[in-house]
């Protein structure tokens, strides 16, 4: 018996197979042609965005604008490969038909309106040859590229918790129902004051820190303002009242389940210190990697009496590594002429009232700056006293220290010989990697003399700043503190019922010189 067998249905598969295999066709060749473009467009954007970057400061270091210099530099290099060769020597027609962008500061992509950056864009179109079965003629392509010409900061953001998981609760704490306040310096500053918080503690993803208690990686029981907090766990606010944080620019201003960002400062060049001098006491004892204890700053004939209070003794400190590190007694100033000093073991301890640490002025100079790097002795863990400590400095004590500045490097250079002052910005900082203890604390306290400047970096500790009450702010108000520093820590803590104002400004903080393509 014949059976009824189907015809031509084999016509109907192999069709669709036929357009199936041409749609790959069109993948394969068509975006091979745009890779292939995408690879000449990069050999171009590349050095062009480099070669115009040195045009974004004049030798003053201004910045000039415009800059036809820059689009002569991009139109040549895009003309070497094989971009806009009838075109005038800027470009001219190229950039008028959206072809050739030269734009500075960037205006997209991760620099985007960064200062001191150049940013090449170019954009062309191939003919496709399967796809216009698909009704695609063309294919466009555009490739861009990004080179830096400026002294760059270390990072945008003022308060860094890198500590990823949730060990110890929040990583970043505005703690004691005081105000911490984070603002440009003046109009003229970059974009910055940025708060950046690792920690994955909590789940919330509303991006409203008024979302009750629990765990959370930013805790706020005072008011923290500032104009954008990136946290990568959850920000929670047991205040009463308005939300615990609030928006300097514009609102909103919080960013939850953000991802983490690296350690800007990781590998920065340690000082080594045999490069540097032996440490001299007050009472002309000098420190050596052998020495068992530091400085132990007391009252007494090896430091005169301040004229202006003789129940109060002044000690002066010269740049050195110090081993052991020091003791600073009550009523005892401890003037810092300017440049690095180096505390291999033991830390920095003041204890009672009138106990100061003064680097703002001396008896020799007016205005000294100064970096601290603390670290381990050689002698470590064999000699106890050379084993990194804590730096304490409580709210019964002053502290004022601004960072060295190109000025004052001249005094490290002078000591250390070339290339030992890349630290520019370094107010406080606690060594982090090969130490007897990394997660040693920095402990600062707030006053109405309180004057710090500078990058505090202790990638593996906790920095804690207490607000004092009696403290005069940036804008003269009696209530509250100034304090244009940039912590970047593993955690950090600001606590006390006073207002703390950081007013952020890259001129103070550590740079780094960035040249050359960036992205």
């Amino acid at each position: 018996m014949a059976r009824n067998v189907p015809r031509g249905q084999i016509l109907i598969v192999v069709a669709a197979g036929l357009v199936v295999l041409l749609a790959i066709a069109a993948l394969v060749v068509d975006l091979g042609f745009s890779w292939m473009l995408h690879r000449q467009e990069q050999n171009a954007a590349d050095p062009a965005a480099i070669a115009a970057a040195r045009w974004l400061k004049d030798p003053a270091g201004d910045p000039r604008s415009p800059f036809p210099e820059a689009y002569e530099e991009a139109c040549f290099y895009a003309k070497e490969n094989g971009f806009f060769s009838g075109d005038t020597d800027d470009c001219a027609a190229a950039r008028a038909a959206g072809n050739l962008e030269v734009n500075w500061p960037p205006v997209s992509g991760p620099y985007a309106g960064a200062p001191g950056k150049v940013q090449v864009i170019i954009t062309m179109t191939h003919p496709t040859f399967f796809a216009k079965i698909f009704g695609l003629d063309f294919a466009t392509v555009s490739t861009g590229a990004v080179a830096a010409n400026d002294a760059g900061n270390s990072n945008s953001s003022s308060l860094v918790a890198l500590q990823t998981d949730c060990a110890g609760g929040a990583a970043g704490k505005v703690a004691g129902g005081g105000t911490v306040h984070i603002f440009p310096a003046n109009p003229g500053v970059p974009d910055g004051g940025y708060v950046h918080v690792n920690s994955t503690c909590g789940s919330s993803t509303d991006d409203d820190c008024q979302n009750g208690v629990g765990s959370s990686a930013l805790a706020i029981s005072g008011t923290l303002i500032t104009p954008y907090a990136y946290v990568n766990g959850s920000c929670t606010y047991s205040g009463s009242g308005a939300n615990g944080l609030q928006c300097e620019l514009t609102s909103p201003c919080l960013d939850e389940d953000h991802p983490p960002i690296g350690d800007p400062l990781e590998g920065m060049p340690e000082p080594n210190l045999s490069d540097f001098p032996n440490g001299t006491c007050p009472d002309g004892t000098t420190l050596t990697p052998s020495s068992t204890s530091g400085c132990d700053l007391r009252r007494g004939p090896d430091c005169p009496a301040d004229p202006d209070d003789p129940a109060i003794d002044i000690c002066t400190l010269t740049p050195g590594v110090y081993y052991g590190g020091w003791s600073v007694g009550s009523r005892v100033r401890l003037f810092l002429e300017p440049g690095l000093y180096i505390i291999a073991g033991g830390g920095i301890r003041l204890s009672g009232a009138g106990a100061s640490i003064e680097a703002v002025t001396s008896p020799s100079v007016s205005y000294a700056r100064i970096t601290i790097f603390s670290t381990d002795g050689p002698g470590c863990p064999q000699i106890g006293a050379q084993c990194q400590g804590a730096i304490t400095i409580t709210a019964q004590q002053v502290f004022k220290a601004k960072a060295t500045n190109t000025t004052s490097c001249q005094a490290i250079i002078a000591a250390g010989g070339e290339n030992t002052c890349p630290w520019r910005g370094i107010l406080l900082w606690q060594d982090g990697t090969n130490t007897s203890n990394p997660d040693a604390a920095i402990t600062l306290g707030g006053q109405a003399s309180t004057i710090m400047a500078g990058t505090i970096y202790a990638p593996l500790a906790e920095v804690n700043i207490n607000g004092g009450q009696d403290t005069t702010g940036c804008d003269g108000s009696a209530t509250a503190s100034c304090l244009s520093i940039q912590i970047i820590s593993y955690r950090w803590k600001i606590d006390g019922n006073a207002t703390v104002d950081m007013p952020y400004d890259p001129s103070e903080l550590y740079q780094l010189d960035l040249r050359g393509l960036v992205h």
